[in-house]
């Protein structure tokens, strides 16, 4: 019925079709209009309309696509192995300018990408700091922010009393500092805030329930690419997201001999984390000032499609370090005999910008690699966490010859003695 539609003022309408030339710029003015249509039923707009505001705005001439930096890049994967993960170096980073100590090398299509020392380091040497793209901190970290208790967005515990201009206007969420609430409304918290987004409770709250980490931060994800969309970040930041290894989430659990008798209601659960979600985000109120909605297709792809959610979740899982998702960091992959330490600051109390230590003396071009293990664990026991947890077969030295943990690796590691 068209007295429950509305018309949109020109500046939305604008932008609407202006993201839709972008995104087909083939398209003329009756498939826009036809667009407009079908995929946004609560608008009454004209194709009269829809021709004048093209025609004034220089949109009916055709766009030329803008170029894609993937097309260019080499892909890790296997195509008849989907329980391969997927990665490329992504050509956004510039690592002579903010690592100088690193470069990334692709390894081969089933190992993918790895970080290479581009100098001689010292033992114990900082290789390089970094602050994640996105973050979902242990859940008792959230409950301590959710009380106060923590930052909102780095989980630093509180010591003494946070001035006002550090807390969130719409909720209770306290930060550090000014810079971590920047980054927090910026990136997830203008949409994960309850106080202007209220559906997002219930995602929430089953989170919780479930003590389930991985769609917390895939719910920032998405949140990140609206918000960076409003900003006319989107394809960088998609870009950022996609050269992370990524594998099905439903691959990994394929790999458990639970997982005949678990599918169906696992399959059940990412069901209503993915209506949840969808609920809070496919349309936010009015109060979120979300102005320009997502691609069309990227939306459909984020809320409609069980694949894609699945992707981010597997992606979360296999690169994930204690909550964070580090475009760097990501780069570094296994060894049982690792050459680097992932290391936190004590001063800061929390594990959100983390470091890369050398635990020896590291020549140029040796490969970095850290334990995605207990070091102390047995051969038996790695290599079925590794097989389970990061599809793959490790094939290091230690695997190879079965050997101790050392001294001089404990050391290293800076672990205690048994």
């Amino acid at each position: 019925m068209t007295d429950t539609k509305r018309i949109p003022d020109e500046e939305e309408l604008v932008q609407y079709i202006h993201q839709l030339k972008l995104d087909h710029p083939e398209w003329g003015i009756k498939s826009i209009h036809s667009h407009i249509a079908n995929e946004q039923q609560d608008w009454q707009v004209s194709d009269k309309r829809v021709k004048k505001l093209m025609q004034s705005k220089g949109l009916t001439a055709a766009e030329p696509a803008k170029p894609d930096p993937r097309d260019n890049v080499v892909k890790s994967g296997v195509s008849d192995d989907p329980s391969v993960p997927v990665s490329f170096i992504n050509p956004s980073l510039k690592f002579e300018q903010d690592t100088p100590k690193v470069e990334a090398k692709m390894i081969d299509n089933v190992t993918g990408k790895g970080l290479f020392a581009a100098t001689d380091i010292k033992k114990d040497e900082i290789i390089f700091t970094e602050t994640p793209l996105v973050y979902f901190p242990p859940w008792e970290g959230f409950n301590l922010a959710r009380t106060g208790n923590a930052c909102g967005l780095c989980c630093k515990p509180f010591m003494h009393s946070v001035r006002l201009g550090s807390r969130c206007s719409h909720c209770d969420i306290l930060y550090c500092s000014k810079q971590c609430r920047t980054i927090a409304w910026e990136t997830f918290h203008q949409l994960e805030c309850t106080g202007l987004n209220p559906a997002i409770m219930d995602f929430m709250n089953m989170c919780s329930n479930e003590n389930w980490q991985a769609p917390m931060v895939v719910s920032r994800i998405y949140a990140h690419l609206i918000l960076a969309h409003q900003r006319d970040e989107l394809d960088q930041t998609l870009l950022n997201y996609d050269a992370f290894a990524t594998v099905n989430q439903a691959e990994r659990q394929a790999k458990e001999t639970e997982w005949i008798f678990m599918e169906h209601p696992t399959r059940e659960l990412w069901k209503k984390a993915r209506t949840l979600l969808a609920k809070a985000y496919k349309s936010p109120p009015k109060k979120c000032k979300i102005t320009k909605p997502l691609p069309p297709a990227l939306a459909k792809s984020l809320f409609d499609d069980e694949d894609t959610f699945l992707n981010y979740l597997g992606k979360f899982n296999i690169n994930n370090q204690n909550g964070g998702l580090y475009l760097i960091h990501s780069h570094i992959n296994h060894n049982c005999t690792p050459n680097v330490s992932i290391d936190y600051s004590s001063v800061h109390r929390s594990q959100y910008k983390l470091m890369v230590r050398a635990i020896r003396a590291i020549p140029k071009g040796e490969q970095l690699c850290e334990s995605y293990v207990n070091p102390r664990w047995n051969k038996e026991t790695r290599q079925n966490y590794l097989s389970k947890s990061y599809l793959f077969d490790c094939q290091c030295q230690r695997c190879e010859t079965d050997g101790p943990l050392t001294d001089e690796l404990r050391q290293g590691l800076r672990l205690r003695s048994e």
